[in-house]
């Protein structure tokens, strides 16, 4: 399953620790989770709509997201890109691994803004990155084994997500009708881009996969 992996991307500690953790992802599942990084597309292009569309066509097409939930403040492009997840029903895993409490909730124990909690088909995963690394990172292979133990609980929470019930309840009338009503939406000439082939292809996919049901 490809799995679209949102975050920061703006200095060389998100660049890298990206891509650390979408292979060790791999890894772990034994190749069943291949994270798509928006960061392996954008290069240095002129930052305009085109990045935003193809990063949302990577959204749309993805079986699965995983988004990073890190910060005092979380990034306001993932939290837009699980927007677009949720409008499309698309499982979702949100990793905080940031031990810092943060938000405006008095119920939920998520610790960011209460907008961006309670929606269906979404899962937290809350990992203390630096109690773990106090604990693990003292082995001669000790990246390896950090990385591997974030991997494997966002395997884990991956697995549980991607087995819940579509909204979509298996109508794939209504998912084509829904996923062309989101490419609308979004302008700045988007829907040149997702065509309705394109669409059909994507839930085609999904529908096989078992995603839709």
């Amino acid at each position: 399953m490809n799995v679209y992996h949102a975050g920061d991307l703006f200095d060389f500690k998100h660049l890298a620790g990206n891509l650390l953790l979408s292979k060790a992802i791999a890894e772990v599942s034994g190749g069943k989770y291949r994270t798509l990084l928006p960061q392996s597309n954008e290069g240095n292009k002129q930052r305009n709509a085109n990045i935003r569309n193809g990063d949302l066509e990577m959204v749309m097409s993805c079986h699965l997201a995983l988004l990073n939930f890190d910060g005092t403040d979380l990034d306001s492009g993932t939290v837009v890109e699980f927007m677009a997840a949720k409008m499309l029903d698309i499982p979702c895993v949100l990793l905080r691994t940031d031990f810092r409490n943060a938000g405006d909730q008095s119920v939920s124990a998520d610790p960011w803004n209460l907008m961006c909690s309670g929606y269906p088909r979404s899962l937290t995963l809350k990992i203390n990155a630096l109690a773990l690394y106090n604990r693990i990172v003292t082995t001669p292979d000790a990246l390896k084994c950090y990385l591997h133990e974030i991997a494997r609980r966002v395997v884990a929470a991956m697995d549980e997500v991607a087995a819940k019930p579509s909204l979509f309840g298996g109508d794939l009338r209504k998912a084509e009708e829904i996923y062309r009503w989101f490419v609308k939406s979004c302008g700045s000439d988007f829907d040149s881009q997702m065509t309705r082939e394109r669409i059909a292809a994507i839930l085609k996919e999904k529908a096989e996969l078992g995603l839709l049901s």
